[in-house]
């Protein structure tokens, strides 16, 4: 597909935080460009983004079909308008961030250290590829350490302000600072974000998106249930996750887990939370065996690992025959 030479990229929905980690994420891997463009669709409020030490100028997203100019577009971007833009450009290779809240579809849903890089030479003359969920990635990538291929798994996903874009964390700042002002009066159809926890509009039908995923990227005969929470942090995304040992010897489970790629194994006392995941692009695991099986409290940083699932399939698909 490549045909040795670099492609033409658009990212849309440069200015939302995972469209700008993408943008940070292009820059500080060299990832080579013929062209690099940035786009804001409506809801974009910015005209440029910072990244790699440069101001980098967002232009307005005007016609669907101006992305056919592209070889590679990441759509960032809300579910309605990715449908347009990939109808619009069946030559573009599209990489679907919006497809996080559903279950898998007609996109090739892939993730780095989950998906072989040959499977996708092999599908890329599809063209529409989409970055699962996060938490959907972090559990298939514990679970594929584990060897886990079949069976119940539960897990509660705990996702920050930032599941839900720039306005869900500036509310979450905004009611912060009134709380703690005594001057807090939350509108009566809105939940209270600040000091606050709660399953957030729709969680029934993420969880079930979530599940679907970890099947298709972990194993078909996983059957997992998945219950989402949102809390009151501003970034950062937590899964806590339990499979029981069905006959396993979990001692094994803890060599798997010191030597699993993408994955930072805490053994010991030490705390892992949120703050310690931002930036990260490795997942940071503790696990707690029990008699029926293990606890995993797995922290990640929510819009990395999307950027970086939606950079890897980009790489693989277009420079792997280069």
């Amino acid at each position: 597909m490549s045909n040795g030479r670099e492609p033409r990229v658009a990212v849309i929905g440069a200015t939302g935080i995972v469209g700008g980690q993408i943008v940070d994420l292009i820059v500080e891997r060299e990832f080579p460009c013929a062209e690099l463009r940035l786009f804001a669709t409506e809801g974009g409020a910015l005209d440029s983004v910072e990244a790699g030490g440069r101001t980098h100028s967002v232009a307005r997203l005007e016609a669907a079909d101006e992305l056919a100019q592209f070889d590679i577009a990441f759509l960032a971007v809300p579910e309605t308008s990715a449908s347009a833009l990939v109808e619009q450009n069946p030559e573009t290779v599209m990489i679907d961030l919006s497809a996080v809240g559903r279950a898998p579809g007609a996109a090739v849903l892939a993730a780095p250290g989950i998906t072989a890089r040959e499977r996708l030479q092999e599908l890329r003359a599809r063209r529409l590829f989409a970055a699962p969920h996060p938490a959907a990635q972090v559990m298939a990538t514990v679970l594929r350490a584990l060897d886990v291929t079949a069976g119940f798994v539960g897990a509660t996903v705990i996702v920050g302000a930032s599941a839900g874009g720039r306005e869900r964390v500036s509310a979450l700042f905004n009611q912060t600072a009134d709380l703690l002002n005594a001057r807090l009066d939350p509108d009566e159809d809105a939940p209270q974000l600040a000091f606050n926890l709660f399953m957030p509009a729709g969680a029934a039908a993420i969880a079930g998106a979530i599940g679907a995923q970890v099947a298709a990227l972990a194993g078909d005969a996983i059957a997992a249930a998945v219950q989402i929470v949102q809390a009151p942090v501003f970034h950062g995304g937590a899964v806590a996750l339990a499979a029981p040992a069905n006959g396993r010897d979990t001692a094994d489970w803890v060599v798997r887990m010191r030597s699993a790629p993408g994955i930072l194994f805490i053994e010991g006392e030490d705390p892992a939370g949120f703050v310690d995941a931002v930036g990260q692009e490795t997942v940071i695991v503790r696990m707690t065996r029990n008699a029926s099986g293990a606890t995993f409290w797995c922290v990640y940083d929510a819009a990395r690992v999307a950027a970086l699932a939606a950079l890897w399939i980009a790489e693989s698909v277009w420079f792997a025959l280069s």
